[in-house]
């Protein structure tokens, strides 16, 4: 794992790392290896929710205009 980053929250000195300077993949491996911690999970579910969506057509689907059709309804559904 990379430095993470610590944030310290309220009095009690308490340190928690900071979700936002973690790279996607520290995250997910931040959030597996504490479960419970729900902070943490909704960090990387907002992360996942910020990548573009994926379209997959089958090679005997495809031609420009079902490409076009994915990419317009990509945009429609952000």
């Amino acid at each position: 794992m990379t430095n993470l980053g610590f944030l310290t929250l309220g009095d009690d000195s308490q340190k928690r790392p900071d979700f936002s300077k973690m790279s996607e993949t520290d995250l997910r491996a931040y959030v597996l290896a504490h479960r419970k911690d729900q902070s943490a999970f909704y960090a990387y579910v907002d992360r996942m929710h910020e990548r573009p969506p994926i379209a997959v057509i089958e090679a005997e689907e495809w031609s420009e205009e079902r490409m076009q059709e994915a990419i317009d309804g990509a945009k429609g559904r952000s």
